[in-house]
């Protein structure tokens, strides 16, 4: 279970670092009203598929847990929000037909919103409090 433990802790910078290029990406596009750009579908893709690969390693490693005896209910809920992420994460799918700026909003909320989750869901695991 280490090595995927692991994969899944160091993943998560490669989702920082592609939600971020996409937030400032989708933000400056919708603030300067541009449509959408070949770029821009492809970036949503990255960051769709950069948390699907992430939540399929916690998936992993939550079933390590479950086999090895050691899952507890923190990480339960912690699997439970991060599916809900990767759901919100294929909102984008809703829109993809749209040609205007309004895309690009929605393309930026949906990571805002994404981040607000991941957030969430990594403060049950680490035991954050708010």
């Amino acid at each position: 279970m280490g090595i995927v433990l692991m994969l899944h802790s160091l993943w998560r910078w490669v989702v920082v670092l592609v939600a971020l290029v996409a937030l400032v990406k989708f933000g400056l596009g919708w603030l300067q009203r541009k449509n959408p750009e070949l770029l821009d579908r492809r970036l949503t893709l990255a960051f769709t598929t950069v948390i699907d690969i992430q939540v399929l390693l916690g998936i992993l490693v939550l079933a390590l847990q479950a086999v090895g005896g050691t899952l507890l209910m923190p990480a339960i809920e912690h699997a439970g929000v991060m599916i809900l992420v990767a759901i919100l994460a294929h909102a984008t799918a809703m829109w993809r037909k749209r040609d205007d700026h309004t895309v690009l909003r929605n393309n930026f909320l949906d990571v805002v919103a994404v981040l607000v989750l991941i957030v969430i869901g990594v403060s049950i695991v680490n035991g954050w409090h708010f």
